[in-house]
């Protein structure tokens, strides 16, 4: 028989287990409702809520989605310090779980975050390479993220054209997946890349107003918001500095909801910036003094942590001096313990400018020998393409004499003998009917024989290009090497409205024909698709198989120009040639070509 009192303690035990199980899920409802809200932008309400959930209360898995939450919360208010004090948080608390994925996705959030601030020294590049690495077994969408990231990694590097690839291969990805959202707002990645980096405002110009088509699809505040300020600086560049002032007035009276003070400080400052250019500097003040008021109220935050952070320290040193001095009663002590310190400072200091030096003198004994090693790898550059210009250039003039040969000397030859033949053939009237066969059959030899000669004339001849131009002449080729049923060349042109030099031209041909023979010969693909634009004093070439793919480092260089031939001839006319090819997802070679007038 069990005792009341039992009964009572047993009920109160069972109801303490449901009112915890209760909170949990109550907890977790909460979370879930507040990242909602978060990915709709309301911000403000998301964050009064956070405030008012104890951490202490939450299970592992909640306390990392709420670490995140408030990460994410610090994030878009500007206090940047606090948000990567709480992203690390949800990063370990995730890791503790193996929710691998979350981790990895904050991993990308802490190198954005951290990469973001000037004159960082924090190490962020490991948070990318883990990042990368997980991606690259992830999927496309993944994928695509650390592309971005990549691309952005290369601006800071100072790799435009690298950081451009890395785009392009993010927003292949991304129309795969139908994330075409995604993918239209790199296009504002891209027009800032070609206007800070590049200096190519047009070109910036053609791939915003790409992107302003989508948006207005799309919807998206946020993205409109940062078109508008990147047309603002095509246009300062281009130096129509009232165009540009209209697009950052036009950015500033949209309802943004999230970086409001970030993106208030930039706005205010490049309008300062282009009232300045203007000779407006009434108005040009009035922006100086507004931007400076943002940008004091951003830096507080980050000056008060810094101020309590050396607080706490000096707090920390003051109190064991204090506990020295106390256990010490003789005035000399203090002085001999004052001394020592101030001695072993001094040797400190004396020991790092010693070593500083050192590695200041070490450090410039390998700049010398970098240049020197530098000087000597261009000399031996210089050599080979200057061995290659030979080389291709003796090619086409041998191209040209037998040409030539062909139709002035042999050419002309057979046509005499078919005239001669056929005056022959006139004065003999009484001819018999056999001998008029003889005739007729000669007759027909010689004019076979005279058109095969045009025609090997035509073909050897360079000038191809001089009669039909670069893109009919790629079109042929492409027509001839389809094979119907396995293998289909198509041939996607852009922009080349007029002829280019004669040698660029040949230079250009004889790369995609090299390219075109590799994916006969190697590929295993029933499609392949040549790409030519020229847009801006820029010639993008894509070639794209859907066959096996290889590794680009044991390319074949025996057939043709090959492959080493055709990107030093690139490289020598300031271009790049870059190789993408995966195992049994097809091979892209893209290449860039300058064009100067």
């Amino acid at each position: 028989m069990i005792k009341p009192y039992t009964k009572i303690f047993f009920f109160l035990l069972v109801n303490l287990f449901i009112s915890r199980a209760f909170c949990q899920s109550h907890y977790s409802e909460n979370l879930l409702l507040i990242k909602k809200e978060m990915d709709l932008e309301k911000f403000n309400s998301s964050a009064i809520k956070l405030n008012k959930i104890r951490e202490s209360k939450l299970s592992k898995p909640d306390k990392a989605l709420y670490n995140y939450l408030l990460a994410k919360s610090y994030d878009n208010d500007d206090e940047f310090d606090k948000a990567c004090k709480h992203f690390l948080t949800a990063r370990n608390l995730y890791k503790e779980i193996d929710s691998i994925s979350m981790a990895m996705n904050i991993n990308l959030d802490l190198y954005n975050l951290i990469s973001s601030q000037e004159n960082n020294t924090t190490l962020y590049q490991t948070y990318l390479d883990e990042y990368m690495d997980y991606a690259e077994k992830a999927g496309a969408q993944p994928l695509a993220r650390g592309y971005i990231a990549l691309g952005s990694h290369n601006i800071d590097e100072n790799k435009p054209k690298k950081s451009i690839f890395y785009y392009q291969k993010a927003i292949k990805l991304l129309n795969g997946i139908n994330n075409k959202k995604l993918a239209s707002s790199l296009y504002t990645n891209i027009a800032a890349v070609y206007i800070e980096l590049l200096h190519k405002p047009d070109s910036a110009l053609f791939y915003l107003n790409k992107q302003l088509a989508d948006i207005k699809n799309y919807g998206d505040v946020e993205d409109l918001c940062y078109n508008y300020i990147n047309q603002a600086s095509a246009y300062h560049h281009l130096k129509k500095y009232n165009k540009a002032i209209e697009y950052l007035k036009m950015a500033d009276n949209l309802p943004l909801k999230s970086y409001r003070g970030t993106i208030n400080q930039g706005l205010n400052e490049f309008l300062y910036k282009n009232y300045d250019a203007l000779g407006d500097y009434t108005n040009a003040y009035k922006y100086l003094l507004i931007s400076k008021n943002y940008a004091d109220s951003i830096n507080v935050i980050a000056q008060n942590i810094a101020i309590n952070d050396i607080q706490t320290k000096y707090q920390t040193k003051e109190k064991e001096l204090e506990n020295t001095l106390l256990k010490s009663e003789v005035k000399t002590s203090r002085i001999l313990i004052y001394a020592g310190i101030i001695a072993l400072i001094g040797i400190i200091a004396i020991a790092f400018l010693l070593l500083k030096n050192a590695r200041r003198r070490e450090k410039i004994s390998r700049q010398e020998k970098l240049i020197e090693q530098q000087k000597f790898e261009k000399a031996l550059k210089d050599y080979e393409l200057n061995s290659i210009d030979i080389m291709l250039e003796g090619q086409e003039k041998e191209r040209q004499r037998i040409a030539n040969d062909l139709h002035d000397n042999l050419g002309s030859m057979l046509a005499t003998l078919k005239l001669n033949f056929e005056n022959l053939k006139l004065r003999k009237i009484e001819l018999r009917e056999e001998e008029n066969k003889l005739y007729e059959r000669t007759d027909e030899l010689i004019e076979e024989a005279y058109q095969k000669v045009r025609r090997i004339a035509h073909a050897k001849n360079a000038g191809v290009f001089a009669s039909e131009g670069l893109i009919p002449a790629i079109k042929k080729l492409a027509d001839k090497i389809s094979i119907p049923g396995k293998l289909q060349f198509q041939v996607v042109a852009f922009g080349f409205n007029e002829r280019m030099e004669n040698t660029l031209e040949i230079t250009i041909f004889r790369a995609v024909q090299e390219m075109s023979t590799n994916i006969i010969k190697h590929s295993q693909a029933t499609e392949a698709t040549i790409h030519l634009t020229n847009h801006d004093e820029n010639i993008n070439i894509i070639i794209e198989d859907n066959g096996v793919g290889f590794d680009s480092s044991k390319a074949d260089t025996a057939d043709g120009m090959g492959l080493q031939n055709i990107k030093k001839k690139i490289a020598q006319l300031g271009g790049t040639l870059e190789i993408d090819s995966t195992a049994g997802k097809g091979t892209t070679i893209i290449i860039d070509i300058p064009v100067n007038d």
